[in-house]
């Protein structure tokens, strides 16, 4: 699918506009039903449109959590034009919209990882550092229009124009119809790796053998307990007495700084829920808000006095989604680089955490029979080299965060929030280097991209 340059330029919006679904700008036109590849009951239809040209970019990044604001930020500090899209009317990802407002493995790091710990009021609590999820809305806007990274919202990546070995841009959809973004560069950090599997780059989902992913997970955030900070098995047998078990056994209330008797409470899990199907998300969602006030029904009537006067404040706005795509890049990390500790001359970030990974299987049910044996290792320190970051089949598209080129175990390791937010920094730098010097992203000299971009990180 290509856009009709001479025909369809409308020229660049305004900054401050939103591009999206259901504009004027949509021209199509709808063709008969046909018989697809699954016979007479798998009849599809197909849609022909035009999208208006309305951006230019140097880089566009597509995907505005963690990695993504960290790509954005680095892109345009090193001197690119960029553009970050998000789909929800806010950044920050699983940071704000999943609610579940303590940072992860990011103490102790430079980088952007500092910048936010020094930025943003933040509080020890199970060894977390807590915040505000109004607090970090606020700090990532300004960090971009500090950065001068130009923000869309309520915009979502649908497709890719793609000719040969590269990307032209991508198609968009919000209010504003159907539109067309330009770029030299595009970052894939939507998570699920949408951008890639559009482009039509190889990936892999799940575990080998079945394709099962982690389970997704609902916040819900309370108001009105007057205890503490609480976790795990006390919380667990409140919900029993009232003949409630949690689908997520290890309940957890985590304090929202500055809100007396404000938690978010996590006590949701759910299995066999493919995050890229809108079917299972959308079950999933359902289920997790039933759960969630359920929850909170429970422990009002059967907490005694320090629950006595809980109410639910809210749930979502979105689940959690854990695992989904990986796209195949340049190098593919295996649990055999994370035990012995792999180093790379084009290393762009170090990880000190362990394999998280959450049962596949739902632990209340029984485990299917013949289970392989996962493989037996310890994870060391280790390199990502910017190779996993290159996807392997277009080369001027770059992935940042959960999505990048590994098997199960090494995502379960580089997923957190304070890994995932390395990595966005390394693409951002690298597709603004590309462009900078004239050539694609795996051309580039990884040695001097983890040079300069240890120099960004301490400066």
């Amino acid at each position: 699918m290509t856009t009709k340059h001479e025909l369809t330029r409308r020229g660049f919006l305004a900054a401050s506009a939103a591009v999206g679904i259901g504009g004027y700008a949509l021209h199509a036109v709808g063709e008969e039903p046909s018989s697809g590849r699954g016979g007479a009951d798998a009849a599809t239809r197909t849609l022909r449109c035009e999208a208006p040209v309305v951006r230019k970019a140097d880089v566009l990044v597509c995907g505005g959590g963690p990695s993504g604001c960290a790509a954005a930020l680095y892109a345009a500090r090193s001197g690119a034009k960029t553009l970050l899209l998000e789909n929800m009317p806010f950044l920050g990802g699983v940071w704000t919209a999943v609610g579940i407002s303590h940072l992860i493995d990011g103490r102790g790091r430079d980088g952007l990882n500092a910048e936010i710990h020094q930025r943003l009021p933040v509080h020890q609590v199970f060894g977390r550092n807590i915040y505000l999820i109004e607090d970090m809305k606020s700090l990532l806007d300004q960090m971009m229009a500090e950065a001068g990274v130009e923000v869309q919202l309520h915009t979502r990546a649908a497709s890719v124009a793609r000719e040969g070995s590269r990307l032209g841009g991508v198609f968009t959809v919000s209010k504003s119809g159907f539109e067309f973004i330009e770029a030299g560069v595009v970052i894939d950090t939507t998570g699920d790796g949408d951008i890639a599997a559009a482009a039509g780059c190889a990936f892999e989902q799940g575990r080998e053998f079945d394709g099962r992913t982690q389970p997704v997970t609902l916040f819900g955030t309370i108001g009105g307990y007057r205890g503490q900070p609480a976790k795990g098995r006390a919380l667990v047998e409140i919900l029993e007495r009232g003949g409630w078990r949690p689908s997520y056994p290890p309940v957890t209330l985590f304090p929202q700084p500055g809100q007396p008797g404000v938690f978010q409470l996590m006590a949701t899990q759910f299995y066999g829920i493919d995050g890229t199907n809108v079917r299972d998300l959308s079950r999933a969602e359902i289920l997790g808000r039933y759960e969630i006030r359920k929850c909170v029904e429970v422990f009002r009537q059967h907490g005694g006095d320090d629950w006595k006067d809980a109410f639910l404040i809210g749930t979502g706005p979105t689940i959690g989604v854990r695992e989904t795509r990986r796209i195949r890049g340049r190098y593919y990390l295996t649990w055999e680089d994370l035990n012995r500790g792999a180093r790379f001359e084009d290393g762009v970030a170090e990880i000190r955490s362990g394999s998280n990974i959450h049962p596949v299987d739902d632990p209340y049910e029984s485990p299917p029979e013949g289970l392989p044996a996962p493989p037996q290792f310890r994870v060391q320190p280790y390199e990502i080299p910017l190779r996993s970051l290159i996807a392997a089949d277009v080369d001027n598209l770059l992935m940042a965060g959960r999505c990048i080129s590994g098997d199960v175990y090494a995502l379960g390791s580089y997923r957190l929030t304070g890994n995932v937010v390395r990595t966005g920094e390394a693409a951002g730098l690298a597709a603004a280097m590309a462009l900078e010097s004239g050539i694609q992203p795996p051309a580039l000299d990884g040695k001097a991209v983890v040079e300069r971009l240890n120099r960004m990180r301490v400066g």
